[in-house]
């Protein structure tokens, strides 16, 4: 792990939002370390917290039919803020981008409460990433419309519902822009 202090903390930053989304698929153990804003001082336990889980929920569900569809946390939001930037802004801040948005529909949505959301998107800019895109809701849902997790008529999202526990939600995929849009309002 000490070739990770070589990082510049944007680098280090990217990497870090697959390991807080981690946290919050795996709960309050993981997600705690990145609370302090100090994941540099905690690195060798996230890294083997992180491959713990992932190992657990592959080893669950090789072929991605269940739970390991959840790792895709943040992932259609950040993958459409991928491609409307064209590949300008890196994946990490991508998908961190895509679990603000998420956390925030996740409220209005009645999956969550807003302490969750605001602990969700606290951690991400605590940990030196972006929770918000200039990028309208049209234009993102219009790019997360080719995502892999599309299928026909329909599109799988994850949500969560609190540290620990998201849930995956197939929808019509005429029901993600207005997802999206109540992602990208601020919280009250």
């Amino acid at each position: 792990t000490d070739c990770l202090n070589t990082l510049s903390d944007e680098i280090f930053a990217c990497g870090a939002a697959e390991a807080i989304k981690t946290g919050i698929l795996e709960g309050e153990a993981l997600f705690s370390l990145f609370e302090t804003g100090k994941a540099r001082e905690n690195i060798t336990e996230i890294i083997a917290r992180c491959v713990a889980f992932k190992g657990r929920i592959v080893e669950e569900d090789e072929f991605e039919n269940g739970v390991r569809k959840t790792l895709n946390l943040g992932h259609t939001v950040g993958h459409a803020v991928e491609k409307c930037s064209g590949y300008a802004v890196p994946h990490g801040r991508a998908v961190a981008i895509g679990i603000a948005v998420i956390a925030r529909s996740a409220v209005s949505l009645g999956y969550c409460g807003e302490e969750t959301a605001k602990r969700i998107i606290t951690v991400l800019q605590m940990n030196g990433l972006p929770t918000a895109t200039d990028f309208s809701a049209k234009a993102l849902a219009d790019a997360a419309l080719n995502d892999k997790k599309r299928a026909g008529d329909a599109i799988t999202l994850v949500i969560p519902r609190g540290i620990g526990d998201c849930a995956l939600e197939k929808m019509p995929v005429d029901r993600l822009l207005p997802v999206i849009q109540a992602g990208l309002e601020d919280l009250p």
